[in-house]
C-alpha cells in the first residue's frame, strides 16, 4: 500500500493502480483538482446556508478519499458535518474504514451496499449527494434526487462519458439522455447533462438551478441546488431548449417552439455557474492552499461568470481557418473586444475559446484589426 496526502487528508491506497474498474481499490490522483474544487465549492455553500446539522453521501466511495475529506474539511459554522461513504466492492469497504481510522475522524459511517440501495433507504435525508461514478451518472442520479432533501439541497456529480455527451456517440447520448448532442462547443455537453437532470428532477415537483459547473480533462462537473414545489420545478424547465450552430453562431429555440431539424437538446439555457458562489470557492480555495490547478480553473470560471449568461464560447482556430487569418493571442483579442464596449474572457475549458456578449462579426473585425497592425 501506498500513502497518500491530499488537501487535507492522508490515506492508504494500492501502490499499482490502472485507474479502471478492474483495480482492487479505485483511486486517481488526477481527480485531486475536482474535490478541491468540490470541498471549496460545497463550503462556499455551507457559509451562506444556516444549518445546524449538515450530512453528505458519497454513495461511490472507492478509497473514500472524497467523503473523507469533505468529513476532515468542511467546517459548519452552526453545527457539524456527517458523512456516509459507501461502496459496493468489499475490498473498497475495507480500505475506506482504514482510512476513516487513520485520519481519527468520528463524523464518518461506512457502508458496504449497493449505491441505489443505501441512497434509496434514505428519502429526503442528506444536505449533499456526491455522483462520481465510472461513466455517466444516469443509473444513480433519480436514487440520489430522491435522497436529497428537496429544499437547498446539493446535488453534485461527475460524468466522464464527455464523448457521449459532446456528440461523437449521437446515439449513446440519445439513449442515456434522451437528447440530442451537438459538437463543437463542450460547454453544450454541460448544459445537456444540467438539462437531463432538470428533467429527471422535474417529476418529483423539484427545480434544480445550478451553482458551479466545468469541463476539465475528461470529466464534467456540476453542483446543483435543489428548490422545492412544482412552481419552481416548472421555472426550472422553462429554461430548457434547443440550440444549433450557424456560422460560429449559437441559435436558440425555446423548447415550447419544438424541436427543429438541426438543432440539439434539449439544453440548460440558463447561468451554469453563480458568480457568487465561485468568489467564494476561489478565495477559499486560495486561503485553505488547494492545487494552483484548481485556483486557475475557478479563476477562469469567475471571469467567464463577468461575462454574463452567453451560451458557449468562440473558437479563435476555427474562426481564423473560415477566413483565411493568422491566428492573434487569444488574450489580445479578449482586450480588443474589451476596448470596443464588449464583455469578454477567456473560458476555462478550450485554450483557444472566447466567450463574449459581441457577435462573431465583432470577433473578426477584432481577428482582421490585430493583423493589419502586425
Amino acid at each position: 500500500m501506498e500513502d497518500v496526502v491530499e488537501g487535507y487528508v492522508k490515506i492508504k491506497v494500492p501502490g499499482e493502480r490502472s485507474i479502471t474498474k478492474k483495480d482492487k481499490v479505485f483511486y486517481n490522483p488526477k481527480m485531486a483538482v475536482n474535490r478541491d474544487i468540490s470541498v471549496a465549492v460545497v463550503q462556499s455553500f455551507l457559509n451562506r446556508f444556516k444549518r445546524e446539522r449538515f450530512l453528505v453521501c458519497d454513495p461511490l466511495g472507492g478509497s473514500g478519499v472524497r467523503g473523507i475529506r469533505y468529513a476532515k474539511e468542511l467546517i459548519n459554522p452552526s453545527g457539524k458535518v456527517e458523512v456516509f461513504i459507501n461502496d459496493i466492492n468489499p475490498h473498497a469497504y475495507e480500505a475506506i474504514k482504514e482510512n476513516v481510522k487513520l485520519n481519527n475522524l468520528e463524523n464518518v459511517k461506512v457502508f458496504n451496499k449497493d449505491a441505489n440501495v443505501l441512497l434509496s433507504e434514505h428519502f429526503r435525508t442528506f444536505n449533499l449527494v456526491d455522483i462520481d461514478p465510472f461513466g455517466s451518472p444516469n443509473p444513480y442520479l433519480d436514487s440520489a434526487i430522491r435522497s436529497c432533501i428537496t429544499r437547498d439541497g446539493i446535488i453534485a456529480m461527475t460524468a466522464t462519458d464527455t464523448a457521449v455527451l459532446y456528440g461523437s456517440y449521437r446515439k449513446a447520448c440519445i439513449r442515456n439522455y434522451d437528447a440530442i448532442p451537438l459538437p463543437g462547443d463542450k460547454e453544450l455537453a454541460v448544459r445537456l447533462l444540467i438539462g437531463y437532470a432538470i428533467r429527471v428532477a422535474g417529476k418529483y415537483d423539484i427545480g434544480l438551478r445550478p451553482i458551479l459547473s466545468h469541463f476539465t480533462d475528461h470529466y464534467i462537473r456540476t453542483f446543483l441546488v435543489t428548490e422545492r414545489g412544482a412552481k419552481r420545478a416548472d421555472e426550472a424547465m422553462e429554461r430548457l431548449g434547443y440550440v444549433k450552430i450557424e456560422n460560429e453562431e449559437k441559435v436558440v429555440r425555446k423548447r415550447e417552439e419544438g424541436f427543429e431539424r438541426g438543432f440539439g437538446g434539449l439544453f440548460y439555457l440558463g447561468e451554469i455557474s453563480d458568480i457568487e458562489t465561485v468568489k467564494d470557492a476561489l478565495r477559499i480555495a486560495q486561503e485553505r492552499g488547494y492545487s494552483k490547478r484548481s485556483i486557475k480553473i475557478l479563476e477562469e470560471i469567475y471571469q467567464e461568470c463577468t461575462v454574463g449568461n452567453v451560451i458557449g464560447c468562440y473558437n479563435i482556430h476555427r474562426i481564423c481557418s473560415a477566413i483565411r487569418e493568422h491566428v492573434p493571442p487569444v488574450r489580445a483579442i479578449v482586450e480588443m473586444l474589451r476596448e470596443r464596449g464588449f464583455r469578454a474572457s477567456r473560458v476555462h475549458y478550450d485554450p483557444n475559446g472566447i466567450k463574449t456578449d459581441g457577435k462573431v462579426e465583432d470577433v473578426i473585425e477584432c481577428i482582421r484589426e490585430y493583423n493589419r497592425r502586425r
